[in-house]
């Protein structure tokens, strides 16, 4: 199928995708900062806030986070808080995911010039417009970080792809913002340059060397030294994993059963990854060896027409920037755990990889009019399976947070720290100084009306178990709710301070004869290292619409 069946109908349902994540962004956000926002986003504003002079704003913008300048991300701050007024992390969420919605316009551009029917791009709008990679989608210092970057550095590819003279100059600066966006954002430098030697742009060539060196010998004037010392050692120790763990996270777009336990998770994704690799050299060697093959002959590269030339240099680009980056996941991480390279704020490269290959293909593809039609019916019931997969545990995140929410303002711990660690003080500091000077407003009130309820006459009983790091506690009575602001809470508070703590109920499984139907009661885990030594009340509360109930115990808990 080639340049036919492009109508109005094509082009909605290729954007339905699209719409449907917008509107599954704006139904689960909130405006909650969590971890490494406080010392990356928040922390920054506030030492930035009070630099007197601009020197010092500049030292607090190029200021390394965790082993990257953040420059871009610390930019779009910036900007969020000056046209809103307030450090509001839903807009700065929206603003990284706004740059994966301009990804998707670079692909569709360049889908455009190969000259196929608009039906066989709907499964890249089904690959990137889902919740696989929610962590990006919903955690803000992920986001600003990985999702600017990689539309960066496709752009710069882009750009560089098109062979002008302005498009040379466009590809320089946005290389340059790449750089600073991320540490792995040098590797469009790379990724630039191979194109450029491939299609004999020898003086500007020369050009982009220069300004990679000035790029990256800025980047790291004055850096601090890293530790990847122990990941290294790791991979030394069993270089096996990062091999395996390349192939894993390559494919890791198809990890569909992300509640499987290992090794039965990574199995589809590392089978995957192998097939997906096997495309990339199969239209490598199709594309890219002739020209190589051709390549001191002075008609080797004229024989290609310039919109396929540009399609190659593009998806090229794009597969040796996202391969550099898979490469550089499979030799340093493993140190923290294999389940690393299934982690979802990670997986919009995997994902991205899966499109580049997909398009790789479909531009193989001697007759287009015999391209599988089952591919499109195929990538939407993947695309409806992964939400059916990740839409409990989105939905739960969001609840965690709120109630992590609640338990940082009253009772200073819930948001990433640990009690007695050095964050402890620092996350509290970061979350309430903003809140007090007005600019900050996360959903600390989100519970009080629950909380407001007069006592049902009911009375739940509470099973108690300790581990050695968490109490659980069973409540085998109450249906725990599930929908969006649905909840079934243990509440916790000290009868000594005024410190209180909510914690999720999760739902039994069902004991009957049906293992998809709910069971009756929930289970609570509430961590040991939360709680100050003292004697707590603990309650049930039950938010369902406008259900609201609150349940008294006979249990009490003394740490």
């Amino acid at each position: 199928m080639k340049t036919s069946s492009n109508s109005f109908i094509s082009q909605l349902i290729v954007a339905l995708p699209l719409a449907v994540f917008i509107i599954f962004f704006f139904s689960y956000v909130l405006n909650v900062a969590w971890f490494d926002d406080y010392e990356s986003l928040s922390g920054f504003f506030l030492e930035f806030q009070k630099a007197p002079t601009w020197s010092e704003k500049a030292y607090w913008l190029f200021l390394p986070n965790n082993e990257h300048r953040m420059v871009t991300a610390k930019l779009l701050v910036l900007a969020t808080y000056y046209l809103t007024g307030e450090l509001q992390y839903v807009w700065m969420q929206a603003l990284a995911n706004l740059t994966e919605v301009f990804i998707w316009v670079l692909f569709l551009l360049a889908f455009r010039r190969m000259r196929l029917s608009l039906w066989y791009f709907l499964p890249v709008t089904l690959f990137m417009f889902q919740p696989q990679h929610y962590l990006l989608t919903f955690l803000t210092n992920a986001g600003l970080q990985h999702e600017p970057l990689l539309f960066f550095a496709f752009a710069t590819l882009f750009v560089l792809a098109k062979g002008t003279p302005a498009s040379a100059a466009g590809a320089l600066v946005l290389a340059f913002i790449t750089t600073f966006t991320m540490s792995n954002g040098m590797f469009v430098w790379i990724a630039g340059g191979i194109i450029l030697v491939l299609r004999k742009r020898y003086s500007f060539l020369l050009i982009w060397c220069l300004a990679m060196a000035l790029a990256i010998g800025g980047y790291y004037y004055h850096y601090p030294s890293t530790a990847n010392g122990k990941s290294f050692s790791k991979f030394l120790e069993a270089p096996q994993l990062s091999l395996l763990g390349f192939f894993t996270y390559l494919g890791a777009a198809f990890d569909f059963f992300p509640n499987a336990s290992a090794p039965w998770r990574y199995i589809l994704p590392t089978l995957a990854g192998v097939g997906l690799m096997t495309i990339a050299v199969l239209w490598f060697r199709k594309n890219i060896w002739p020209v190589l093959l051709g390549y001191f002959r002075t008609t080797g590269v004229s024989s290609v027409p310039d919109q396929d030339r540009f399609v190659q240099d593009f998806l090229l680009s794009t597969a040796l920037f996202l391969l550099a980056n898979n490469t550089i996941i499979a030799v340093l991480r493993p140190h923290f755990g294999y389940h690393v390279m299934l982690i979802s704020n990670y997986k919009l490269y995997p994902t991205l990889f899966l499109c580049v290959a997909y398009m790789a293909w479909l531009s193989m593809q001697r007759d287009y009019a015999r391209t599988p039609k089952w591919l499109i019916p195929a990538s939407v019931l993947i695309y409806a399976g992964l939400y059916l997969a990740y839409f409990p545990i989105v939905e739960d995140r969001r609840k965690n947070l709120l109630t992590a929410t609640f338990n940082q303002y009253h009772a200073g711990i819930g948001l990433g720290a640990t009690r007695g660690s050095f964050l402890e003080p620092y996350i509290q500091r970061n979350f309430m100084t903003p809140l007090e000077q007005g600019i900050y407003n996360p959903p600390i009130h989100f519970f009080d009306p629950v909380l407001a309820q007069s006592a049902e006459s009911q009375v739940v009983s509470l099973q108690t178990q300790e581990t050695a790091t968490h109490y659980l506690l069973t409540q085998p009575e109450l249906t725990v709710p599930r929908g969006r602001n649905s909840l079934l809470l243990l509440h916790v508070k000290s009868t000594e301070h005024p410190e209180q703590y909510l914690i999720p109920f999760q739902p039994l499984p069902n004991t009957g004869r049906n293992p998809f139907r709910q069971g009756v009661g929930g289970q609570a885990e509430l961590p040991k290292d939360m709680l100050r030594p003292g004697v707590y009340e603990l309650q049930v509360l039950y938010q369902d619409g406008t259900t609201l109930k609150r349940y008294p115990t006979l249990n009490k808990l003394s740490i």
